[in-house]
């Protein structure tokens, strides 16, 4: 009978202790698991810079994220993130592409909610845009012209489920805020320039240069072509940039700013005149462009260092 009574009691024992073990694991790994999964306590006030690389993977953002102490476990944040599904897409928009390129890789970037054809409608017909009133640079934007040189290249962090017109937004937004951080609206009107007009000049400009210290030079001769014509540029702005814009937007074209293989005149011949092409430029072509103003007025004989169409 004792011996019954000390392997019922050993078996109580052994019960409790195993369950105790268990409840003990269990709370071990949900408290782990419950702190892992907080937001780290960086400090009021404190800003911690991250660049997302466009293509990078969830691997590499996880491990950046916990490197520079934004995440406590990266492991944790990629099993988080296959769980829930990203919120936001990365986006790389270059410097020089069109509002076509800009809708391809946009279109192809996985966002559900985004359409094509909505994006090429607002960008290309900016009168139809429903938030155009929000941005008063689109008033200067002449008839039958779009807001291509408008839309900020960037590396962008879109919500998944942006829609066109929330992308527009957000492009434009850079831009805005570009120009008002760098003061470009108010150097543009000391040099009797709006900042279309700038984005116009820089962008040729931009195109047309290789070297940084020629960028002043050619800005004065566009310059003078506008505002002081001569015999042989016959107020015309004879720039290939033009050309070359003009050439491609026509439909069905899929490759862009290829060589001119013929005079500008033959190739496009209502387009060699002040009508200017808007290519998409970061903050700094802008400002060393609208910079160059040092050189405006300058007269350089017979227009060196440039080719003509």
């Amino acid at each position: 009978m004792k011996k019954r009574r000390s392997r019922g009691r050993i078996a109580i024992v052994a019960v409790f202790l195993l369950g105790l073990l268990i409840f003990g694991g269990v709370y071990f790994a949900w408290t782990t698991v419950t702190d892992i999964f907080q937001p780290v306590t960086t400090g009021q006030g404190r800003t911690i810079a991250l660049v997302i690389q466009s293509g990078e993977s969830t691997l590499q953002i996880a491990d950046d994220l916990q490197a520079k102490g934004l995440i406590r476990n990266a492991l944790a944040f990629r099993v988080w993130a296959r769980i829930k599904g990203p919120d936001y897409l990365v986006v790389a928009i270059p410097e020089g592409w069109r509002i076509e390129q800009m809708a391809q890789r946009l279109g192809t970037a996985g966002l559900p909610r985004f359409n094509v054809q909505d994006f090429l409608k607002y960008t290309k017909n900016p009168a139809q845009f429903p938030d155009a009133p929000k941005y008063p640079v689109l008033k200067s934007i002449p008839q039958g012209a779009s807001m291509e040189g408008l839309l900020f290249p960037d590396t962008y962090l879109i919500p998944v489920n942006a829609t066109a017109q929330g992308v527009v937004n957000m492009m434009l937004k850079e831009f805005t805020d570009k120009v008002q951080q760098n003061h470009l609206d108010v150097m543009a009107k000391q040099n009797k320039l709006s900042v279309y007009q700038m984005v116009i000049l820089a962008s040729i400009v931009e195109r047309e240069v290789i070297f940084d210290k020629d960028r002043p030079l050619v800005a004065s001769v566009y310059w003078n072509r506008i505002y002081k014509p001569n015999k042989e540029t016959l107020g015309l702005l004879q720039a290939d940039p033009t050309v070359q814009y003009a050439r491609d937007s026509q439909p069905g074209t899929k490759t862009y700013w290829t060589p001119l293989q013929d005079a500008g005149g033959k190739i496009a011949p209502t387009i060699t005149t002040i009508s200017m092409p808007r290519r998409r430029m970061g903050i700094t072509s802008m400002q060393r462009r609208i910079r160059s103003s040092k050189w405006i007025n300058k007269q350089i004989p017979h227009d060196e260092g440039v080719t003509e169409r």
